[in-house]
């Protein structure tokens, strides 16, 4: 009987040492007694719960139990725990349970969880699980909201069997609040990493941010700061919140907020922006870097019920490029916390990589300018040398500044400093709204004289070389229209501010250019315009001077044209390039017949050694009489009718090396004068 009565434990034993399980025989062969003992015992350390088996073909293989003791088990875990028998009674909680519920044993044990209303585990969904339990474990994850947030249970319901053989369920509840919020706070990062990385330059990365933040952080407003390094100043590039908090602030502030910019060369306000976690700020006053009436901030202060600010800076590599604000109603927790500064360091290194992509697009898009600026006057100088006298270069200039400036009107003007008047000889711009203006001001402006001590007196500044503003369009037309239909033109038209610059050369100024703009805002491109108009007032002097040269070469020609001697005009390189109508009566001969001298001396003088005779004395002739000096000489000359005719000629070499010759027939001279010298020769012999 002590034999049967040890036999439990010697089983217990015999399988502790085969962790892969025993059969019935091989447990009985071990200790030397019947399978139908061991069969019994087994059965009951099973029920007991000791031992676990496994059905493995017809066989059954039995193992210990992994179990660890209740009262063990309630004592050295951190989880909720609480034991529940078949009828769903609780029959033992530990007493991290008790603390975390404020409840004590008495109050628990022995009821139900539906009649303890246990939070968690009396919700619907914990009830599921515990109901459709098996033989199996199950876990489930228990969402539990309550007044003062939302908390998360990891809930593991798992079949027991007490030591009488009856069932129940054991259920451990593991508080994963925490560990829920640094997974959603690590989405919420990689989303935000992800926006960050993905925007593009259209995107408004400082309302992104600061929606961001509201969103971690409702309250009154939040706000997103940058400085300016070059001017010193905190400019606030975004500002979001309660429309209302909104409305208030920039009512007693008197300003839109998002925009206002604050000096930080104080030591005091820069050190606002030089935190790297959040603090709580100072009030309103100071945070508006005392550039807002302390009364004003008094009152937003007072109308929002009390205001608690906090700021941290936007730091990166070191360097601060910014600061985040927050404002909450007064004596409210700052929600959170953690999660907004992780965002703001986040924040700090997207914004500080912004600012220098953007610096690096715009210094490209300078330096692209630049390019496009000097292939613009590349361009210009170009047409300006291989323009034609028949090109309207007034229409020319005013096209090409309306090019720089498209919302414009270009108006063109020369200044005639004799007659002491100025003439508009193009309007550049838009058709219609050209056409418009010129119905409400009566005119159509081309070639309309207006008097130049008018364009003085509206103070124009016609003297300057530099670009200068016209303050309105009654300006800009020199006080010649009525200044109420300028009034008129502007306000139906949306014109915007006038500009003015000079076509100034060595001369003095020779005209204008005036642009009025067809939208607010100032003048781009001042540098271009300046240059421009350099080039332009360097091609009308060029033309002028041209014109100038044109009619003194004409009125040459006239006067060599009318003269009895026949002439010609020879270039240095020796092409003849004017021939009067004396030279084509003489000899018969045209330009066409003669466009070198080369081609004169092979048909003057067909013979080749009187050709060359008359080319050697031409030649040191010149070199010895030099420029200025007239040289005599006779020759006959072979004309286009195959007569010959004696000719004086009479050369000048011109300053620039061109030659001025004329030509004089003493043909019946030499007949003269051969004659009387034959009847004196004739009277001496007789």
């Amino acid at each position: 009987m002590q034999e049967e009565h040890d036999l439990p434990n010697r089983i217990l034993r015999a399988l502790r040492f085969r962790p892969k399980g025993m059969t019935i025989t091989e447990v009985a062969k071990q200790l030397g007694v019947t399978r139908n003992s061991v069969s019994k015992h087994l059965e009951i350390l099973q029920v007991a719960g000791k031992v676990d088996v496994r059905q493995i073909g017809n066989a059954k293989l039995y193992s210990l139990a992994q179990r660890v003791p209740i009262s063990a088990f309630l004592c050295f875990t951190k989880n909720l725990i609480i034991i529940l028998d078949a009828d769903q009674r609780i029959v033992q909680v530990n007493d991290q349970c008790l603390r975390h519920l404020l409840r004590s044993k008495d109050d628990l044990i022995g009821r139900t969880i539906q009649e303890a209303a246990l939070p968690v585990v009396s919700s619907p969904e914990a009830l599921a699980v515990i109901e459709g339990l098996e033989r199996e474990q199950v876990v489930a994850d228990i969402r539990y909201a309550r007044d003062d947030g939302e908390f998360f249970y990891q809930m593991q319901a798992i079949p027991t069997t007490f030591e009488d053989g009856e069932k129940g369920c054991t259920l451990v509840l593991e508080d994963i609040t925490e560990r829920k919020r640094y997974v959603s706070d690590m989405e919420f990062l990689a989303r935000t990493g992800r926006d960050f990385r993905d925007m593009d330059v259209t995107d408004d990365i400082y309302q992104y941010v600061a929606q961001e933040l509201y969103t971690l952080a409702p309250g009154f407003l939040v706000w997103v700061g940058i400085i300016d390094e070059s001017d010193q100043i905190l400019i606030l590039k975004s500002v979001v919140g309660n429309p209302v908090a909104i409305a208030v602030t920039e009512q007693f502030v008197g300003m839109k907020v998002e925009g206002m910019a604050f000096p930080i060369t104080k030591a005091d306000t820069a050190e606002l922006i030089r935190h790297l976690k959040l603090v709580k700020g100072p009030p309103l006053y100071r945070l508006m870097h005392m550039e807002i009436p302390e009364e004003s901030c008094q009152q937003v202060e007072e109308a929002a019920g009390g205001i608690d600010t906090y700021l941290m800076g936007l730091v990166s590599r070191g360097r601060i490029v910014g600061d985040v604000g927050i404002s909450i109603q007064a004596g409210t927790e700052l929600p959170n916390r953690g999660l907004i500064e992780a965002f703001v360091r986040q924040a700090a290194i997207a914004i500080d990589r912004k600012i220098a992509d953007d610096r690096l697009r715009q210094s490209l898009a300078r330096e692209q300018e630049q390019v496009r600026n000097l292939l613009f006057l590349s361009r210009t100088a170009m047409d300006f040398i291989e323009m034609e006298d028949s090109v309207d270069i007034y229409h020319y200039i005013g096209d090409r500044l309306h090019d720089l400036t498209p919302d414009s009107i270009i108006f063109v003007c020369t200044l005639d400093a004799e007659r002491r008047e100025i003439r508009f000889r193009g309007v550049v711009g838009d058709r219609e709204q050209i056409e418009r203006l010129q119905g409400v001001i009566g005119t159509e402006l081309i070639g309309i004289p207006f008097p130049l001590s008018e364009m003085l007196l509206s103070g124009s500044g016609v003297s300057t070389d530099r670009i200068f503003e016209s303050p309105s369009l009654y300006d800009t037309f020199f006080h010649q229209i009525p200044e109420e239909h300028c009034v008129q033109a502007e306000t139906e038209l949306g014109l915007g501010r006038g500009f003015g610059r000079n076509f100034s050369c060595r001369e003095g100024v020779s005209g204008c250019i005036m642009i009025k703009l067809t939208r607010p805002g100032d003048l781009a491109n001042r540098e271009v315009i300046e240059a421009f108009a350099n080039q332009a007032s360097v091609a009308l002097l060029r033309r002028r001077a041209r014109g100038n040269l044109l009619r003194s070469e004409r009125r040459f020609r006239d006067v060599i044209d009318s003269s009895p001697f026949a002439a010609a005009i020879i270039d240095s390189d020796g092409r003849y390039t004017y021939l009067n109508r004396a030279f084509t009566d003489l000899f018969g001969y045209t330009l066409e017949d003669i466009p070198t001298g080369k081609n004169w001396f092979r048909l003057a003088f067909p013979d080749p050694v009187c050709r060359r005779k008359a080319i050697a004395v031409w030649k040191t002739d010149r070199e010895q009489a030099g420029p200025g000096r007239p040289r005599l000489r006779t020759f006959q000359v072979r004309c286009r009718d195959g007569k010959e005719k004696t000719i004086r000629f009479s050369p000048v070499e011109l300053s620039d090396g061109t030659e001025y010759v004329t030509y004089e027939d003493v043909t019946e001279e030499r007949r003269v004068y051969r004659t009387l010298v034959g009847e004196i020769a004739g009277l001496r012999k007789k």
